[in-house]
């Protein structure tokens, strides 16, 4: 009898039990233990017993040897070459060092060492095998052993990373490289010894698998990427001649440790993290990723490497392969606090654990915890865990791994950033130092040298002027005040969370600024004080945006979002908007002053912006939440300027507030409609545009433009109904009835506004729609382009002129109705809005289709490009495809705009020149590559130009 008491789970080991011959079961106590405790932490090695029942007087040994690469080489020497030989030696040296592992005979990190030899061992018979085959001794072929095997960190199951480097004949060497990854990684019915990767070769698959040192040093010398110098970080010659691989470590080592590492270096190691954050494993997954997701195994490996990159080439104690080894390297060299380095050591032994349990239990490559908890109970026990009184072995498992996870995320910050805090705010401490007064000292001399580091590790860390930076932070942990004693604390959080957003180095500056600026301001201390995740989230919003730090310094109230991110996620509605501006009518007895309405529209607008920033709210988002806080803002202050109820007072939004879709720098295009006294209703209107434009020490709460009007500034603010209709009846030009299209009622008398779009549709919509008024529409874009983008105009049909009072000497403006054509310098073909396949070209044909269509089929008369383009495909205007190119096209140069606008460009027309400004957007926008944000834009214009040509000419 077996004692199932010895499993984890002694389900696994009673089915195992009964598929093994009960004649070749262990005789001895202590033998059938150790049965019982493998069987009760991995399936798999019962099914192994069970095809393989000899392997069981391996638990015969009261402590089972582990076989190094020696040994393994010896055993296959003098073992028949039967099918499986390999497997067969493979197999059981991985059942003697699963044993020991699980038997507390070696610990986590001893047993990924173990592991490493049972790899090199079956990787040098490989070549063994390979060598004999070929029976020549035209070429000498060195394996070299790189990633987890080069670190010996192997895990049970793991790909082998390997290149080969020779001498002599490269097809002799090519054939033998072959041979070893064919008989190391061959399948047969047994499975197979290593899935042999030599893919981190120069110019992987592509490439020729073995190289001659002068091969690989003209490759390494002038086309290998920073990644690659990385990935030889670990590498190890591990079988072939000794000097060959020794050679090729001389030969790498001055390329892997250079004198400095630059700044391109830097931006692709970071680039690279970034990329494995939002890897699908972790989408997927998320925190049960043990090996990609924040708090991981990775975050260990990439600080520990990166600190080793930083620091390696001035120091060579730290040119260790392994993450263990190299972390207590960086500790003894006073890098890392010791009480860091032990948490870190401690944190990467338990996942490293847990990682090792997970694919013991199939022998299958995992790295995701179960979500089941049934399964994670399984784990937890196999783990070490067990069910008591106050928690069971999942819940206590459960806790460990949260805790974990947070202890390595925070040493993770603090292992950049803690001692060079540390030393920065040490300057401070003595005045005199900080003065330059002790020029000549010793002291003086040790600040000039942490300097030089502290510069190091900035630009480590993706600051493009460590010097500038280093300045900023010295102003802020300088002196023994509040706000420097709680930035001491918070910074490694705030710099870890900058360095990886799309302008590091300017918001530094913007934090800087906002520290000075709110140094007293209690709701910025306890911002960064009590709630380390709005300090990083604060943070990385000033990186993406250093634009917006200018905002924050004037409504720090807004700050507080911070402390409540499911509430900062959740988008606002319209009612919510329109109810916090009537609040402050109420609240001011309808005398609303305009510093509430303006503080009120800062406060809204820099919410949506951080939304945006952050990628919680996509651009059709914060273009309605801006859209209903202009209704509300501008219903509430025709509440505060509106007192006399003989006069009836409509708002009419036109343009982009008309649509619905207004981006952070949009005007508001509105016109007044009213019925009673003209002179009453010419004052309110007057109040209303200068209570929410005016310039005052609270800022604008909009740029409100009433051009858009009959006979633009030289007409009255605001007319009668009957006046409005008499004028667009005689007298409004083309454009003027296309602008028409967006108009929409938006603050003030409901039944008014109602009236004027009533009237105003059998104007616009006109049935049938006048030739000359579509020819004109088209001549006035094709007149556009070619003056304002530059561009080749269409050539349109002849129109007859249309008369035009006089009395408006004005020019064609907002000819799309979108705010086009405002004056200012010629554009380019490249301009996203008004060049060929712009975001103009979209909202020209989807106007001028609505015309067409709109005089027969109510269903196209929509205010809004998105919303008119779903009911143009409803009703068979557009196919599906053009309405998906469209809405996609437009949505994404509308999204490039607004981004543009948000990261402090002054220029939003098109994309940036400068490619550091370029990646900077890219990086704003959550794309990994400039390639891949410019091949997106230019593949949206050209579908966009292909819609445009097939409808708008049609």
């Amino acid at each position: 009898m077996i004692d199932l008491a010895a499993a984890a789970n002694p389900d696994w080991a009673a089915e195992a039990v009964e598929r093994l011959d009960a004649d070749a079961l262990p005789a001895g106590e202590d033998a059938r233990r150790r049965l019982a405790v493998l069987l009760g932490s991995s399936q798999a090695f019962g099914d192994l017993l069970a095809s393989r029942p000899q392997l069981l007087e391996v638990l015969d040994e009261a402590e089972p040897t582990a076989w190094d690469a020696a040994t393994i080489r010896e055993r296959a020497r003098t073992t028949g070459r039967d099918a499986g030989w390999l497997l067969d030696i493979q197999r059981e040296g991985l059942l003697r060092v699963a044993l020991r592992d699980l038997l507390g005979l070696v610990d986590t990190p001893q047993t990924a060492e173990e592991l490493s030899d049972l790899a090199d061992g079956v990787l040098g018979a490989a070549l063994d095998e390979a060598v004999a085959d070929e029976a020549a001794d035209a070429a000498e072929v060195a394996v070299l052993a790189m990633g987890k095997l080069g670190g010996q960190e192997l895990n049970y199951v793991s790909d082998v990373d390997v290149i080969f480097v020779h001498r002599g004949d490269t097809a002799a060497a090519e054939r033998v490289a072959r041979r070893v990854m064919q008989v190391a990684g061959g399948h047969g019915p047994g499975g197979v010894c290593y899935e042999v990767d030599a893919n981190l070769r120069p110019e992987g698959r592509n490439g020729p698998l073995t190289r001659t040192l002068e091969s690989y040093e003209a490759y390494y010398e002038r086309w290998a990427k920073t990644w690659e110098f990385q990935a030889l970080l670990k590498v190890r010659p591990i079988a072939g001649p000794p000097d060959l691989g020794e050679a090729f470590e001389a030969l790498v080592a001055p390329r892997v440790w250079p004198e400095s590492l630059g700044g391109d270096a830097v931006e692709e190691i970071q680039a690279m993290k970034r990329r494995v954050e939002r890897s699908k494993p972790v989408v997927r997954d998320g925190e049960r990723q043990l090996k990609l997701a924040p708090g991981g195994l990775r975050d260990i490996e990439f600080a520990v490497q990166l600190l080793q990159l930083v620091h390696g080439p001035a120091d060579p104690e730290l040119r260790a392969r392994g993450t263990l080894p190299a972390l207590s390297a960086l500790a003894h060299g006073g890098y890392v606090d010791d009480g860091d380095a032990n948490l870190f050591d401690d944190a990467y032994r338990f996942l490293r654990t847990v990682e090792h349990r997970l694919q013991l239990r199939q022998l299958r490559r995992t790295h995701t915890i179960p979500a089941d908890d049934a399964e994670r109970q399984r784990l937890a026990r196999t783990v070490g865990f067990r069910d008591l009184p106050v928690r069971s072995a999942v819940e206590a498992f459960d806790r460990e791994l949260a805790r974990v996870r947070t202890g390595v995320r925070r040493i993770h910050q603090q292992l950049f950033y803690r001692p060079l805090l540390a030393t920065i705010a040490s300057w401070g401490i003595d005045e005199r130092v900080a003065d330059g007064q002790l020029v000549d000292g010793q002291v003086a001399e040790d600040r000039r040298l942490d300097a030089d580091a502290v510069r190091t590790r900035l630009h480590a860390l993706s600051f493009d002027a460590p010097g500038q930076a280093l300045r900023h932070l010295e102003a802020m942990l300088r002196g023994s005040g509040r706000t420097a004693r709680q930035l001491r604390v918070v910074l490694p959080a705030m710099l870890e969370a900058l360095s990886d957003t799309p302008d590091p180095d300017a918001g530094l500056a913007a934090l800087r600024s906002l520290a000075e600026s709110l140094r007293d301001n209690p709701r910025f201390l306890r911002t960064v004080r009590d709630n380390p995740a709005a300090a990083r989230h604060l943070a990385r919003v000033l990186g993406a945006s250093p634009r917006l730090g200018e905002w924050f310094g004037r409504q720090p109230e807004v700050l507080r979002l911070f402390d409540e991110p499911e509430a900062l996620a959740r988008p606002r509605t319209r009612e919510e908007l329109h109810a916090g501006a009537a609040g402050l009518v109420r609240r001011g007895g309808g005398g609303t002053s305009g510093d509430a309405l303006r503080r009120y529209k800062r406060r809204e607008a820099l919410r949506a912006a951080v939304r945006s920033v952050t990628g919680e709210a996509d651009v059709v988002t914060v273009g309605q939440e801006l859209t209903w806080l202009s209704e509300g803002l501008l219903q509430a202050a025709l509440a505060t300027v509106l007192a006399d109820e003989d006069v009836r007072l409509s708002i009419i939004a036109l343009g982009r507030f008309g649509a619905g879709e207004l981006s952070h720098s949009s005007d508001l295009d509105v016109m007044f409609v009213h019925e009673g006294d003209t002179a009453v209703a010419e004052e309110a209107a007057t109040a209303v545009v200068d209570l929410l434009a005016q310039i005052t020490p609270e800022g604008a709460a909009f740029r409100i433009d009433t051009g858009l009007r009959p006979e633009g500034r030289h007409g009255p603010l605001s007319r009668s109904l009957d006046s409005h209709l008499a004028y667009y009846g005689r007298w409004a030009g083309d454009w003027e009835l296309l602008a028409m299209t967006q108009a929409r009622p938006v603050a003030g008398d409901e039944a008014l506004g109602q009236a004027f779009i009533d009237g105003m549709r059998p104007l616009v919509y006109a049935d049938p729609v006048p030739t000359e008024r579509l020819v004109a529409v088209r001549k006035m874009k094709a007149r556009l382009e070619s003056e304002r983008a530059g561009g080749k105009a269409p050539r349109p049909a002849a129109q007859r002129p249309r008369r035009t009072p006089p009395s408006r000497p004005r020019s064609v403006r907002s000819i799309t109705a979108q705010g086009s054509g405002r004056g200012g310098p010629r554009t380019s073909r490249d301009d996203l809005k008004l060049g060929p396949g712009g975001l103009s070209d979209v909202e020209w044909t989807v106007q001028l289709l609505g015309l067409v269509h709109g005089a027969t089929d109510p269903s196209v008369r929509v205010p809004g490009t998105l919303p008119a383009l779903d009911a143009l495909v409803a009703a068979g205007a557009l196919t599906g495809e053009e309405g998906v190119w469209l809405r996609s096209g437009w949505t994404l140069l509308s999204q490039v705009r607004n981004t543009l606008y948000l990261v402090g460009e002054r220029e939003t027309s098109s994309l940036p020149q400068s490619p550091d400004r370029l990646a900077r957007l890219a990086h704003a926008m959550h794309y990994d590559a400039i390639q891949e944000l410019t091949q997106d834009v230019d593949r949206a214009r050209r579908r966009i130009r292909k819609v445009f040509d097939r409808r708008f000419f049609a």
